[in-house]
Formats: structure tokens, C-alpha cells, sequence
């Protein structure tokens, strides 16, 4: 949706750079459990925190979001730290994925249950998903936020059924899961 697009530009458009590389604490706390190197994505990346972090572990990362302007944030940041990230600006509700190529692909804070299949496909064998988003919870501190856009209780381990769960819980207004392929 090209609206949606041109606000995620805006809302970059003086976006600060990225200070460190750094991971969602779940994914943190289970790196050791992660399979080695390899090609991974972060979907929806934004400035990109969550690939440079996964490029440290030794990925050559993909990363994919709709806005031109937090890529360059992104961008800028890999050259910096000299981090295999390669961002790629793609409309996230017409995302096309090679099937069985990621060792790793991660997703934070974006909900788009239809494209999860796509997802669940692009894991290369023995690879690993982790998802984080907002839940029905997170209503309480930003009731205007649109609840097209929340996970019901319990919904997220059911959205990836062909990956068997690693771990997963709930922590404040956010959902998370980890499965394997």
C-alpha cells in the first residue's frame, strides 16, 4: 500500500543512525541455540538494529523494509561496522522470498499474517524463525493503536505450523516465537 509506504518514509525521514547493533532480548538470550552463518533476512527491518546484530553472529543478512529512508540508516550503519547487511526496499504486502534459502529469519514488531506462509517457506532446512510483535495487551498502553495489528492470546506459535517450537511467551504487550524448520 503505497500511503503506508510514503508515512514509514516520513516517519524515517530524520530517522537518528543506529548506535550499536543490537538484538530483541528473547533472540538474545537463545543466540546459542541459532544456526551458524549463513543467509538470513529481517523482515521489516526498519533501521536496522536487529540485522546488523544478526550480521555480528556471522550472517550475510537481507534486509527488507518498504521505507527508502530508514534503509539508508541501515546502510550507513553496515558500512560503518563494515557488516555484511544488504538492504533491499520491497513492498512488504507483495513480498516475493526464494523458498528454502534463510538459515535464520527474523521479524520484530510487524504483523502481516498473510505473507507468514511465504515466510515459513523461505526457511532453508534446520533454519530458525523468530517472531516478536504487539498483542491484544498493548491496547492498555496505546489504545489507539489499530487492532488489525495485534496478536490474540496464544495466536502466534499457530501462524508458522509447519515450524516446531523452540520457545515462545509474552512479555509486556508483545508476543514472541522461536521454531525451527
Amino acid at each position: 500500500m503505497r500511503a503506508d509506504i510514503e508515512r514509514w518514509n516520513r516517519k524515517f525521514a530524520d530517522a537518528r543512525p543506529v548506535d550499536a547493533p543490537a538484538g530483541e532480548a528473547e533472540l538474545v538470550a537463545v543466540a546459542g541455540n541459532l544456526p551458524a552463518g549463513g543467509l538470513a533476512l529481517e523482515l521489516a527491518c526498519g533501521r536496522g538494529a536487529g540485522a546488523l546484530w544478526l550480521a555480528t553472529l556471522g550472517y550475510d543478512v537481507v534486509a527488507l523494509d518498504g521505507s527508502i529512508n530508514a534503509l539508508r540508516v541501515c546502510a550507513d550503519a553496515a558500512r560503518r561496522e563494515a557488516l555484511p547487511v544488504f538492504p533491499v526496499v520491497m513492498d512488504l504486502d507483495h513480498a516475493v522470498l526464494p523458498e528454502g534459502r534463510f538459515r535464520m529469519i527474523s521479524i520484530v514488531r510487524y504483523l502481516n499474517r498473510t505473507l507468514f506462509p511465504t515466510l515459513s517457506d523461505a526457511l532453508a532446512p534446520g533454519g530458525m524463525l523468530f517472531c516478536k510483535t504487539f498483542n491484544r495487551r498493548h491496547l492498555e498502553a496505546q489504545p489507539r493503536f489499530n487492532p488489525d495489528y495485534l496478536l490474540q492470546d496464544g495466536e502466534l506459535p499457530g501462524l508458522f505450523p509447519g515450524l516446531t517450537e523452540i520457545a515462545s511467551g509474552n512479555s509486556g504487550g508483545a508476543s514472541w516465537f522461536l521454531g525451527r524448520f
